[in-house]
């Protein structure tokens, strides 16, 4: 029986969380860690709604069972008891204020369901008086009540949080998953896989394993400036290998932006489709994560020596040290070409 269908991937999460409920021994709060994309929220509901779940001491139903009324509810966000706690929308940080109002609202009773549970988003933001503040809640909280901490990187969070909440790491899932999955929902998946499949799969390329970035990409306005990014990547891998064509390194070089930011992203598609062509040169069956298409990966891997994309990747390493010490962007970039032979 598969608990939390809605979930991808992250079997052993899964199991946990429902052996957590069936038996009992679930925490009064989590903390649910994962990059942005990765399906956080998503789990944080079902979760809410797998702790509610009238047919949870039932064993021949999945957590949550999706069909009672309080999973209906929960999911449907009608649940006046599943509360959703965000920063305010032109802050960077969560601050005192919104802790101190979930305190106050926190020793009030349920409305119609056994447990209330609070998803705070963006836990991560919490500033430190905000963390001082809500930790008074988390030592001693009412008995009817579940804190569902969203978090990117837990390492932000208090240590006296962290040791009173169990962290869930959520996982990227495997490509073919995150490819069946989004073709199955969204339509733009599956027109783009059909009409541009090369484009389709550097989506999923791109995605990381993260159903939330996945759907994102298959917005046009959105993708483009990150593929553009990746082909420039290929072209300056594919340069080196050719580095007798002085006018073509030069308008590949001219492409680049001279933006610190941009700058940083484009090096590190060139970082990983470096990895890649190591990869394959050292493994059978190496995992991707730049390249679509293996057979291109071990055809331009055979043009480089070990040593070489060795030296690329030292080279890219340094230059992103560089910039982030805030360097002359334009000089780093000529140095970089420099260092690898196309100019």
């Amino acid at each position: 029986m598969k608990h939390f269908e809605s979930i991808l991937g992250n079997e052993a999460l899964r199991l946990r969380l429902a052996s957590d409920i069936r038996e009992k021994t679930l925490s009064h709060a989590y903390i649910i860690e994962g990059p942005r994309g990765v399906g956080k929220h998503t789990l944080a509901k079902n979760l809410a709604a797998a702790i509610s779940c009238e047919n949870s001491d039932d064993p021949s139903y999945p957590l949550p069972c999706l069909v009672c009324p309080a999973c209906r509810k929960i999911l449907g966000d009608k649940s006046p008891d599943v509360i959703t706690v965000s920063r305010e929308e032109d802050k960077t940080s969560m601050g005192v204020d919104i802790i101190r109002d979930l305190r106050n609202n926190v020793r009030l009773l349920p409305n119609d369901l056994d447990t209330k549970v609070y998803i705070i988003e963006e836990a991560h933001l919490m500033n430190e008086q905000a963390q001082n503040a809500f930790l008074l809640t988390l030592e001693e909280p009412p008995s009817f009540v579940v804190f569902l901490l969203l978090a990117e990187n837990s390492l932000s969070l208090l240590e006296t949080i962290k040791s009173r909440a169990p962290i869930l790491r959520m996982r990227p899932i495997p490509e073919k998953t995150l490819e069946r999955h989004i073709v199955s929902i969204e339509p733009r998946a599956k027109e783009l896989k059909e009409s541009s499949p090369e484009e389709f799969y550097e989506v999923i390329k791109l995605s990381c394993g993260y159903i939330g970035q996945a759907l994102e990409l298959l917005d046009e306005k959105t993708r483009k400036p990150l593929l553009a990014a990746r082909h420039m990547a290929k072209d300056f891998v594919l340069q080196m290998t050719e580095r007798k064509n002085g006018k073509r390194a030069a308008e590949i070089i001219e492409g680049f932006s001279k933006k610190r930011e941009e700058l940083l992203r484009l090096l590190s598609e060139i970082e990983l489709a470096a990895r890649d062509l190591l990869a394959v040169k050292k493994s059978e069956d190496p995992p991707l994560c730049f390249f679509t298409n293996e057979d291109e990966a071990a055809e331009i891997s055979f043009k480089f020596k070990s040593g070489a994309i060795m030296e690329l990747l030292g080279n890219i390493y340094e230059a992103k040290e560089r910039l982030r010490e805030n360097s002359n962007v334009r000089l780093t970039l000529f140095d970089l070409c420099v260092k690898c032979g196309l100019l």
